[in-house]
């Protein structure tokens, strides 16, 4: 596996890239300024999950030209503009899926991780099946909570395509979700009594979560806990609701999966070519048990293609310009020209930062 970008895009002359640039400082330390670009064409697309009859809607943006052009599936809830127009000026199609559950959250409640693998399929071979588009040279990037869904397909897929995680996690899903809580927590103030609680809380509620094979006895238990803790949970960006509806939220299929899901083992079974894109200054985040956790995993896996990149700034919730280049590079030598097995020949990825275990 290679260690670890930084490569600098010429300053925007215009004036609306330039406000967009400094909105987008609120979000990310490194934003990204947009260039003007060719007009590109965008379509409002549809098509069907097979596996459980579940339909599904895109945008699809197409670069100019006749094609066939290669295409990437990006799964993500962030802004992805900066990473479309990176992507189209490199001559790639690109499909960003809208999540299930994203107009009415109990579609999304009710899946489980391999029903979310099922949609990243459908995307996949919608994306192949358009005349525009070269089936043989697919790639797919998936940006944080949406990555295990993207790493659950690539490890069943019988063909495998270049595979992208931005800030995936790395350690159990009950623990990524104690670092997570305990987090916004400290920012919020709380003191190590508290924090000790909500560790203690989090754990609890796994153990519930996990033991409990009905979702009706789950919701029972966790309502209880609820209401004897001392403690309880820090918002999360809308994920989850404060009230007594919290408790069907973790008591669902979605959150189940969540919590049992261990990365690590998922990683060791990966036969496609990844980059594992990490960010810096990404929140929660122990760096080095992070890195370490990711390189066990991949240390096992049948690809022989495996790269881990610390960038400046942050990768779970943005697309800096560090992040952009470093995808953009990566993927040019493995999806134009079309996918190899091996690695012989391609240059490291260069500009990653110091891996701070090594």
């Amino acid at each position: 596996m290679s260690t670890f970008f930084t490569p600098m895009f010429s300053t925007p002359a215009r004036f609306t890239p330039a406000l967009l640039c400094a909105l987008a400082s609120t979000l990310s330390a490194t934003p990204i300024c947009a260039q003007t670009r060719a007009p590109y064409h965008t379509e409002q697309v549809s098509y069907w999950n097979e596996l459980d009859s579940t339909f599904l809607t895109a945008s699809l943006t197409l670069p100019p030209g006749s094609g066939p052009q290669p295409g990437v599936v990006v799964l993500s809830g962030a802004g992805t503009q900066p990473l479309v127009d990176r992507f189209v000026e490199d001559g790639y199609a690109v499909l960003i899926p809208v999540p299930r559950g994203f107009v009415t959250v109990e579609p999304l409640l009710r899946a489980t991780y391999q029903d979310l693998a099922g949609d990243v399929l459908a995307a996949l071979d919608y994306l192949g099946s358009r005349a525009e588009v070269d089936k043989e040279t697919l790639a797919l990037v998936a940006q944080a909570d949406i990555t295990p869904a993207a790493m659950l397909l690539s490890v069943s897929s019988a063909e495998p395509v270049p595979l992208v995680l931005l800030a995936p996690p790395a350690f159990p899903g009950v623990e990524m979700f104690q670092l997570q809580q305990r987090g916004l927590a400290e920012r919020a103030g709380a003191g190590a009594d508290h924090l000790q609680a909500l560790d203690e809380y989090i754990g609890r509620l796994g153990e519930i979560v996990l033991a409990e094979r009905s979702s009706y006895m789950r919701e029972y238990r966790l309502e209880s806990l609820r209401a004897g803790s001392p403690v309880q949970l820090p918002r999360n960006n809308a994920a989850f609701p404060s009230d007594e509806r919290q408790m069907h939220f973790f008591s669902s299929a979605l959150w189940h999966d969540q919590l049992a899901f261990e990365p690590e083992s998922v990683l060791a079974q990966l036969r496609s070519p990844v980059l594992v894109l990490i960010g810096a200054e990404d929140p929660n985040t122990p760096m080095n048990r992070y890195l370490d956790a990711v390189r066990r995993g991949l240390s096992t896996a049948s690809t022989r293609d495996a790269t881990v990149c610390l960038v400046p700034g942050r990768t779970r919730h943005t697309f800096t310009k560090e992040g952009v280049t470093a995808i953009a590079d990566w993927l040019a030598e493995r999806i134009v020209p079309p996918l190899e097995t091996g690695t012989s020949g391609r240059a490291p990825l260069v500009g990653c930062l110091d891996d701070p275990v090594r």
